[in-house]
């Protein structure tokens, strides 16, 4: 059989054929320069080269890690506030952001893999990581733009609750009631964050309520010396009133701690020492019995560690004890309280000044256990915005 073919299919065939003996010639060059020239994973890059040709681009599924090269730009003037390029305007340089694809902010990544964050620039970023699921490997795109809700949150105001609870473990709100500019920063935290003016939040506890079993008094662990013995009665913005009754059997025998928050300290009473005297619809007395010899601890300012009191002598109203180390004839002494009065009506405060760099940090921590919460301090807060990425690689964790 003859087959004929027109001038126009001769000139078709001989292009694709010229095409094909083309690829070959290339591919036989390249293998003899490279064939030999293994890459860092021991492939050769004609492997290489190959198995890039024909392999199928992944596409990002949540849960999956990436590394994305991204330009962050303010959607009102399409200005660059950050980006993973050395050169952005020329796509050059930097290195890639290592992302680990997935809306569960509290989520953490393989341990292959534990470099990866879906933080991005500190804060999550809810856009960005649903903006990268479903782009593929090589593909470049812009995700955006994104409200602030979606990228880096809004700024605190007044009235605004903030729910603490993901991060405390239990029921935790605080309510902001007023925001102070340009003031001193609280002595109580100057030695944390530095003596320069600040902007003071501060913030009221909200979780309270009437009825509400308070632990006021607790022994050196931190366990209750009266068991569901303060209730609070009345709470309003800034306070909270709550009123003590002692249990049956709890009169006498008690380890008692006395702490004084305000001016800071802590004493430790001698174990079991200690009773009610006295007691009435107002007022308690508690008298402190130790034995001559017994162990006093004081914790405060000058002695942040603790500091132990020897028992020497005891009156109707003092405790003298002596400083444990200290010679006889230069001996420290301390006067304590024989008796502690304890108002059984007592008021507390539940507000406290918080200064904007403890604030930020707080808020970056709950916004990683609490997706849904969209407070922040950073910088970008309130902006829209965009970003152009490239997803430059796509992992599958097994």
């Amino acid at each position: 059989m003859m087959i004929s073919f027109s001038t126009d299919m001769k000139e078709v065939t001989k292009r694709n054929i010229a095409v094909a003996l083309l690829v070959i010639i290339i591919l036989g060059a390249i293998s003899v320069r490279v064939a030999s020239s293994p890459s860092e994973d021991g492939k050769s890059l004609l492997d290489e080269i190959i198995e890039n040709l024909f392999k199928e681009e992944k596409s990002i599924e949540l849960g999956d890690l990436a590394d994305v090269h991204y330009i962050g730009r303010y959607a009102s003037n399409n200005t660059i506030f950050d980006s993973s390029y050395e050169d952005p305007e020329n796509k050059t340089g930097g290195n890639p952001l290592q992302v680990f694809v997935t809306l569960n902010s509290s989520e953490t990544p393989p341990d292959e893999y534990n470099t990866y964050s879906n933080m991005i620039g500190d804060d999550f970023v809810e856009g960005f990581i649903e903006g990268l699921d479903g782009l593929k490997t090589n593909q470049v795109a812009t995700i955006g733009p994104l409200t602030a809700e979606k990228a880096y949150g809004v700024s605190p105001k007044v009235g605004d609750t903030i729910d603490f609870s993901a991060a405390a473990g239990i029921e935790y709100l605080l309510k902001i009631l007023d925001i102070q500019e340009n003031v001193p920063m609280p002595a109580e935290m100057a030695q944390y964050f530095g003596d320069e003016p600040t902007t003071i939040y501060v913030l009221g506890e909200e979780s309270h309520y009437v009825g509400e079993i308070i632990d006021t008094y607790t022994d050196a662990l931190g366990t209750p010396i009266w068991e569901n013995a303060t209730v609070v009665t009345k709470i309003n913005e800034t306070l909270l009133w709550k009123y003590t009754t002692p249990p049956e059997g709890g009169y006498e025998n008690l380890t008692w701690v006395d702490m004084n928050l305000i001016e800071g300290y802590q004493i430790i009473y001698p174990q079991n020492a200690s009773k009610i005297t006295m007691i009435n619809e107002t007022t308690i007395i508690l008298t402190h019995y130790p034995e001559i010899n017994e162990n006093i601890k004081l914790f405060d300012a000058d002695n942040p560690t603790g500091a132990e009191y020897i028992i020497e002598n005891i009156t109707n109203e003092k405790i003298v004890a002596y400083l444990n180390g200290t010679s006889d004839e230069n001996k420290t002494i301390h006067e304590f309280d024989r008796t502690i009065t304890i108002q059984r009506n007592e008021t507390q405060n539940i507000t406290q000044p918080y200064p904007k760099v403890w604030l930020e940090y707080a808020l970056s921590i709950i916004r990683s256990f609490d997706s849904s919460m969209k407070l922040s301090l950073n910088p970008l807060a309130d902006e829209t915005v965009n970003f152009e990425v490239e997803v430059v690689k796509v992992y599958k964790p097994s």
